[in-house]
């Protein structure tokens, strides 16, 4: 049961050469569109960032809500938040782009613009850059806590780290509900600083479990296939196929009552929003969203049957990961950059951030065993069944 994982060579070599890839296409970017650049940047943190938050609100729920089924595949939500660090530095590094994404950061932009102007006890770039401190340093701490006590628990069999990991996860819950729907409202929602959606950071908050359950599930596929987790089974396959059907129709339900409320008000403060997305050049991609989140996964993952297949699983993880770069794509570049554009820029900046994060999960990873040998409901896991 004490399995280690080991990274194979020609992986790292991959992540490498994806992060390479990546340096390339920012320095491509900075030389021909300084503002499409600063705008992928941050779309590609907060992209990686979604993720790994939604792995370590998932992992805490586990602890929660007492669930047994789950120990076994523990420790791969659990590594996902290792990048949090990492996206910490990057997203600091915004601050060089702020006035190129954020209308509200423009010198003198105060003068012309009323509304702004109105806001700008809280829209202004010192404040803005010490909340982003905040948030990740909370951040930081409780996931630090939850892997310290979880490696603890390898070490010596002992309930207390069991207990001291349950009581974190229930900080980290508060923490991530809290602080992570307020960071999306400070790094997403003002880009369109003259608009507003009480729903929005909630939104973005809940949906990151979405994504984090897909990415997992993808890890675990792939370890699998190198002969690792062996332990899990449909059992534990299907379990993880409920939980993108439920967060299908939570993401279903939470878009369409943001977008009804907005567009029956007719208010122009925050339909501004919704018409270039609606009505615009963005129209394909805000429909094609909506299909690739909410419709195909609902669809599919409504069979019991269907819903547990690993070849059904990969595919609509897979289709996922790609909803989520459109979902944070129309949500950033309208505001932030304008046209609609998709090149080498984009291609290749979310192949060298996925090389990051991929290259720190897998290193996470082999730093602890794959499953948790002491958790107490390690056994209940073993002989999951439905």
């Amino acid at each position: 049961m004490e399995t280690t994982y080991t990274p194979k060579k020609n992986m790292n070599l991959l992540f490498a050469g994806m992060i390479l890839i990546g340096i390339v296409a920012v320095i491509t970017g900075f030389i021909s569109d300084t503002q499409r650049t600063w705008a992928n940047i941050l779309l590609n943190n907060y992209y990686f960032i979604t993720i790994a938050m939604g792995g370590l609100l998932f992992y805490s729920i586990q602890y929660i809500t007492n669930s047994g089924w789950s120990a076994v595949i523990q420790r791969v939500p659990q590594a996902l938040g290792g990048f949090l660090p990492v996206s910490a530095v990057l997203m600091l590094l915004l601050y060089f782009g702020l006035p190129q994404v954020y209308e509200w950061a423009q010198p003198g932009i105060t003068e012309t613009d009323k509304l702004i102007a109105h806001k700008e006890p809280f829209l202004n770039v010192p404040f803005f850059m010490i909340r982003m401190v905040l948030y990740f340093a909370l951040f930081l701490a409780a996931g630090y806590m939850l892997r310290k006590y979880a490696l603890l628990q390898d070490k010596q069999n002992d309930l207390k780290f069991h207990e001291k990991s349950r009581y974190y996860a229930q900080v980290y819950i508060f923490i991530g509900a809290i602080f992570f729907s307020f960071a999306s409202k400070d790094w997403i929602m003002t880009i369109d600083s003259h608009w507003y959606s009480t729903l929005f950071g909630f939104r973005n908050m809940v949906l990151s479990m979405y994504y984090g359950v897909a990415a997992i599930i993808l890890i675990i596929l792939y370890l699998r296939s190198q002969g690792y987790f062996k332990e899990v089974n449909d059992a534990h396959f299907h379990d993880l196929g409920r939980y993108l059907f439920r967060f299908s129709i939570v993401y279903g339900y939470l878009w369409f009552m943001q977008f009804l409320i907005i567009w029956y008000a007719n208010i122009p403060e925050l339909t501004v929003y919704y018409q270039p997305r609606f009505l615009g050049e963005w129209q394909f991609i805000f429909y094609a969203e909506l299909i690739i989140n909410f419709a195909i996964p609902f669809m599919v993952m409504m069979s019991d049957e269907l819903g547990k297949k690993p070849k059904v699983l990969t595919t609509i993880s897979v289709l996922l990961l790609i909803g989520l770069w459109m979902n944070i794509y129309l949500q950033i570049m309208p505001g932030s950059y304008g046209p609609v554009k998709f090149g080498f820029v984009e291609v290749g900046m979310w192949l060298g951030y996925a090389g990051l994060f991929l290259g720190i999960t897998f290193f996470a990873l082999s730093k602890a065993f794959l499953i948790p040998k002491n958790h107490p409901y390690l056994e209940e896991s073993l002989h999951h069944h439905i």
